[in-house]
Protein backbone atom coordinates (compact mmCIF):
# COMPACT_ATOMS: atom_id res chain seq x y z
CA UNK A 1 0.00 0.00 0.00
CA UNK A 2 2.82 2.27 1.00
CA UNK A 3 4.53 1.20 -2.32
CA UNK A 4 0.96 2.22 -4.49
CA UNK A 5 0.73 5.82 -2.36
CA UNK A 6 4.42 6.33 -3.00
CA UNK A 7 4.18 5.96 -6.91
CA UNK A 8 1.18 7.89 -7.01
CA UNK A 9 2.74 10.64 -5.18
CA UNK A 10 5.47 10.69 -8.18
CA UNK A 11 2.92 10.41 -10.41
CA UNK A 12 1.75 13.29 -9.50
CA UNK A 13 4.70 15.24 -9.46
CA UNK A 14 5.51 13.83 -13.31
CA UNK A 15 1.58 15.20 -14.58
CA UNK A 16 2.11 18.67 -12.53
CA UNK A 17 5.96 18.86 -14.17
CA UNK A 18 4.36 18.16 -17.82
CA UNK A 19 1.79 20.55 -16.99
CA UNK A 20 3.70 23.34 -16.15
CA UNK A 21 5.95 22.80 -18.85
CA UNK A 22 3.07 22.68 -21.48
CA UNK A 23 1.69 26.20 -19.57
CA UNK A 24 5.12 27.78 -20.17
CA UNK A 25 5.79 26.62 -24.00
CA UNK A 26 2.41 27.79 -24.87
CA UNK A 27 2.61 31.24 -23.04
CA UNK A 28 6.00 31.70 -24.85
CA UNK A 29 4.51 30.52 -27.87
CA UNK A 30 1.49 32.98 -27.06
CA UNK A 31 4.46 36.04 -26.83
CA UNK A 32 5.99 35.53 -30.00
CA UNK A 33 3.09 34.93 -32.46
CA UNK A 34 2.37 38.85 -31.68
CA UNK A 35 5.79 39.71 -32.96
CA UNK A 36 5.79 37.44 -35.90
CA UNK A 37 2.59 38.96 -37.06
CA UNK A 38 3.98 42.60 -37.10
CA UNK A 39 6.82 41.62 -38.77
CA UNK A 40 5.01 40.31 -41.40
CA UNK A 41 2.93 43.21 -41.44
CA UNK A 42 5.98 45.23 -41.60
CA UNK A 43 7.36 43.00 -44.24
CA UNK A 44 3.98 42.96 -46.31
CA UNK A 45 4.01 47.35 -46.47
CA UNK A 46 7.65 46.56 -47.34
CA UNK A 47 6.67 45.09 -50.40
CA UNK A 48 3.56 47.27 -51.39
CA UNK A 49 6.31 50.44 -51.00
CA UNK A 50 9.51 48.14 -52.88
CA UNK A 51 8.42 50.39 -55.89
CA UNK A 52 9.66 53.53 -54.16
CA UNK A 53 12.42 52.16 -52.60
CA UNK A 54 14.06 50.57 -55.99
CA UNK A 55 13.36 54.23 -57.96
CA UNK A 56 14.71 56.00 -55.10
CA UNK A 57 18.00 53.79 -55.15
CA UNK A 58 17.67 53.96 -59.69
CA UNK A 59 17.15 58.08 -59.10
CA UNK A 60 20.59 57.64 -57.09
CA UNK A 61 22.23 55.48 -59.43
CA UNK A 62 21.74 57.79 -62.22
CA UNK A 63 22.56 60.80 -60.31
CA UNK A 64 26.53 59.32 -59.61
CA UNK A 65 27.03 58.30 -63.06
CA UNK A 66 26.03 62.10 -64.57
CA UNK A 67 27.62 63.75 -61.93
CA UNK A 68 30.98 61.39 -62.94
CA UNK A 69 30.32 62.21 -66.88
CA UNK A 70 29.92 65.76 -66.02
CA UNK A 71 33.09 66.18 -64.04
CA UNK A 72 35.06 64.09 -66.46
CA UNK A 73 33.86 66.28 -69.35
CA UNK A 74 33.72 69.39 -67.41
CA UNK A 75 35.58 69.63 -64.60
CA UNK A 76 39.06 70.11 -65.97
CA UNK A 77 37.82 72.61 -68.56
CA UNK A 78 36.98 75.09 -66.32
CA UNK A 79 39.73 75.09 -63.88
CA UNK A 80 40.31 78.52 -62.69
CA UNK A 81 43.31 79.78 -64.47
CA UNK A 82 43.55 76.95 -66.52
CA UNK A 83 42.57 75.62 -70.14
CA UNK A 84 39.06 75.00 -71.73
CA UNK A 85 40.16 72.84 -74.34
CA UNK A 86 40.51 69.66 -72.09
CA UNK A 87 44.79 69.84 -73.49
CA UNK A 88 45.52 70.34 -70.05
CA UNK A 89 44.73 68.31 -66.43
CA UNK A 90 44.15 69.51 -63.26
CA UNK A 91 47.10 70.33 -61.56
CA UNK A 92 48.19 69.92 -57.67
CA UNK A 93 47.49 73.00 -55.57
CA UNK A 94 49.89 74.32 -53.10
CA UNK A 95 51.21 77.32 -50.61
CA UNK A 96 54.05 79.34 -51.73
CA UNK A 97 55.71 82.29 -49.62
CA UNK A 98 56.60 85.04 -51.60
CA UNK A 99 60.07 85.72 -51.48
CA UNK A 100 62.89 88.29 -53.07
CA UNK A 101 65.08 86.72 -55.66
CA UNK A 102 67.91 89.25 -57.26
CA UNK A 103 69.21 87.15 -59.35
CA UNK A 104 66.47 87.37 -62.02
CA UNK A 105 66.51 90.78 -61.49
CA UNK A 106 70.00 92.24 -60.55
CA UNK A 107 70.41 96.10 -59.19
CA UNK A 108 73.04 96.41 -61.92
CA UNK A 109 70.97 96.25 -65.13
CA UNK A 110 74.37 95.39 -67.02
CA UNK A 111 74.86 92.10 -65.17
CA UNK A 112 71.45 90.67 -66.52
CA UNK A 113 73.02 89.24 -69.52
CA UNK A 114 75.49 87.36 -67.15
CA UNK A 115 75.94 83.62 -67.07
CA UNK A 116 73.99 83.36 -64.07
CA UNK A 117 71.22 85.47 -64.25
CA UNK A 118 70.38 84.13 -68.09
CA UNK A 119 70.86 80.28 -66.71
CA UNK A 120 68.46 81.47 -63.85
CA UNK A 121 65.86 81.91 -66.51
CA UNK A 122 66.03 79.05 -68.00
CA UNK A 123 66.20 77.05 -65.40
CA UNK A 124 62.27 78.10 -64.60
CA UNK A 125 60.88 77.65 -68.05
CA UNK A 126 60.22 74.21 -69.57
CA UNK A 127 61.96 72.78 -72.80
CA UNK A 128 60.44 73.88 -75.88
CA UNK A 129 59.03 77.12 -73.75
CA UNK A 130 55.26 75.67 -73.64
CA UNK A 131 55.02 74.97 -77.53
CA UNK A 132 52.90 71.92 -77.15
CA UNK A 133 51.93 69.54 -80.20
CA UNK A 134 48.29 68.00 -80.49
CA UNK A 135 48.16 65.06 -81.83
CA UNK A 136 44.66 64.95 -82.47
CA UNK A 137 42.93 68.04 -82.49
CA UNK A 138 39.15 66.80 -83.07
CA UNK A 139 39.72 65.22 -79.42
CA UNK A 140 39.43 69.00 -77.99
CA UNK A 141 37.18 71.72 -78.12
CA UNK A 142 37.30 75.62 -78.30
CA UNK A 143 41.34 75.13 -79.89
CA UNK A 144 42.36 78.42 -81.56
CA UNK A 145 43.89 78.38 -84.45
CA UNK A 146 47.26 76.25 -84.72
CA UNK A 147 50.97 78.38 -85.05
CA UNK A 148 51.53 79.18 -88.64
CA UNK A 149 55.47 78.19 -87.53
CA UNK A 150 55.07 74.51 -87.77
CA UNK A 151 53.02 73.60 -90.70
CA UNK A 152 53.09 69.51 -90.76
CA UNK A 153 51.52 70.31 -87.11
CA UNK A 154 49.12 71.24 -85.12
CA UNK A 155 51.27 72.92 -82.59
CA UNK A 156 50.41 75.86 -79.85
CA UNK A 157 52.07 77.92 -77.22
CA UNK A 158 50.69 78.12 -73.60
CA UNK A 159 49.92 81.26 -71.44
CA UNK A 160 51.94 80.83 -68.08
CA UNK A 161 55.43 80.53 -70.78
CA UNK A 162 54.18 83.26 -72.63
CA UNK A 163 53.76 85.57 -69.79
CA UNK A 164 57.29 84.71 -68.78
CA UNK A 165 59.01 85.36 -71.82
CA UNK A 166 57.12 88.68 -71.85
CA UNK A 167 58.11 88.96 -68.46
CA UNK A 168 62.00 88.73 -69.69
CA UNK A 169 61.09 90.48 -72.75
CA UNK A 170 60.16 93.81 -71.10
CA UNK A 171 63.27 93.11 -68.40
CA UNK A 172 66.08 92.77 -71.37
CA UNK A 173 64.51 96.46 -72.42
CA UNK A 174 64.68 98.07 -69.82
CA UNK A 175 67.91 96.78 -68.75
CA UNK A 176 68.92 97.58 -72.36
CA UNK A 177 67.87 101.02 -72.26
CA UNK A 178 69.01 101.51 -68.25
CA UNK A 179 72.50 100.99 -69.47
CA UNK A 180 72.45 103.22 -72.57
CA UNK A 181 71.56 106.00 -70.17
CA UNK A 182 73.92 105.44 -67.81
CA UNK A 183 76.68 104.97 -70.09
CA UNK A 184 76.25 106.49 -73.19
CA UNK A 185 79.36 105.35 -74.82
CA UNK A 186 78.52 101.41 -73.83
CA UNK A 187 77.70 99.59 -76.92
CA UNK A 188 74.86 97.04 -76.29
CA UNK A 189 72.41 95.02 -78.37
CA UNK A 190 69.75 97.68 -79.31
CA UNK A 191 66.08 97.22 -78.49
CA UNK A 192 64.84 94.15 -81.00
CA UNK A 193 60.89 94.54 -82.51
CA UNK A 194 60.00 97.98 -79.99
CA UNK A 195 56.55 97.04 -80.39
CA UNK A 196 56.80 93.49 -78.30
CA UNK A 197 57.51 94.82 -75.66
CA UNK A 198 54.29 96.69 -75.61
CA UNK A 199 52.71 93.68 -76.89
CA UNK A 200 54.15 92.11 -73.18
CA UNK A 201 52.93 94.88 -71.35
CA UNK A 202 49.31 94.87 -72.28
CA UNK A 203 49.56 91.02 -71.99
CA UNK A 204 51.07 90.74 -68.82
CA UNK A 205 48.28 93.28 -67.80
CA UNK A 206 45.47 91.06 -68.74
CA UNK A 207 47.43 88.23 -67.26
CA UNK A 208 47.48 89.69 -63.83
CA UNK A 209 43.68 90.76 -64.09
CA UNK A 210 42.54 87.26 -65.18
CA UNK A 211 44.35 85.61 -62.03
CA UNK A 212 42.94 87.88 -60.29
CA UNK A 213 45.02 87.16 -56.95
CA UNK A 214 43.62 88.88 -53.50
CA UNK A 215 45.99 86.95 -51.11
CA UNK A 216 46.45 89.39 -48.18
CA UNK A 217 50.54 91.33 -48.02
CA UNK A 218 51.14 93.18 -45.01
CA UNK A 219 54.23 95.73 -44.08
CA UNK A 220 57.02 95.95 -46.58
CA UNK A 221 60.28 94.17 -45.19
CA UNK A 222 62.86 95.56 -48.55
CA UNK A 223 61.89 98.95 -49.28
CA UNK A 224 64.63 101.64 -48.40
CA UNK A 225 64.11 104.47 -45.53
CA UNK A 226 63.10 107.58 -47.09
CA UNK A 227 65.59 110.69 -47.12
CA UNK A 228 64.82 111.75 -44.09
CA UNK A 229 65.48 107.66 -42.46
CA UNK A 230 61.46 107.35 -42.09
CA UNK A 231 59.68 104.35 -43.06
CA UNK A 232 58.15 104.92 -46.54
CA UNK A 233 54.80 102.66 -45.97
CA UNK A 234 53.59 100.40 -48.16
CA UNK A 235 54.09 96.97 -49.07
CA UNK A 236 56.59 94.66 -51.19
CA UNK A 237 54.30 91.39 -51.09
CA UNK A 238 57.39 89.53 -49.91
CA UNK A 239 55.87 87.31 -47.11
CA UNK A 240 52.67 86.94 -47.92
CA UNK A 241 51.58 83.18 -49.11
CA UNK A 242 49.68 82.53 -51.90
CA UNK A 243 47.25 79.49 -53.04
CA UNK A 244 49.63 78.50 -56.56
CA UNK A 245 49.54 75.59 -58.89
CA UNK A 246 51.92 73.00 -58.33
CA UNK A 247 54.74 74.41 -60.81
CA UNK A 248 56.70 71.33 -60.98
CA UNK A 249 53.78 69.35 -62.20
CA UNK A 250 53.08 72.11 -65.09
CA UNK A 251 56.35 72.06 -66.56
CA UNK A 252 56.87 68.20 -66.57
CA UNK A 253 53.30 68.42 -68.29
CA UNK A 254 54.25 70.84 -70.66
CA UNK A 255 57.76 69.18 -71.74
CA UNK A 256 56.35 65.57 -71.62
CA UNK A 257 53.83 67.46 -75.21
CA UNK A 258 55.85 69.90 -76.40
CA UNK A 259 56.73 70.27 -80.18
CA UNK A 260 61.14 70.14 -79.15
CA UNK A 261 63.49 70.04 -76.54
CA UNK A 262 65.51 73.57 -76.61
CA UNK A 263 66.19 75.68 -73.95
CA UNK A 264 64.89 79.12 -74.79
CA UNK A 265 63.05 81.86 -72.88
CA UNK A 266 64.01 85.18 -75.19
Amino acid sequence: MKNDQRYNALRNLDDQSDSSTEVGDWEAEGNTEPRQTKMRALWSRLKRSRWLLDTALLLVIVGLLVEKRWKHNQGHQYEFAGDITGFAPEFSQQVITFRPNPIFAPENASEFWNKDVQQAWLNIVPEGLGYVEIKDPTRHDNLPQPIHDYVNNTVFTTSMTHQLHCLYTILNAYNTMSVVLDSPFLKVNPIQQPWHVNHCFEYIRQAIMCAGDVALEGAATTFPLSSNGEDQGGSDGWDAKHVCKDYSQITKYLEDKTINHVKWIS
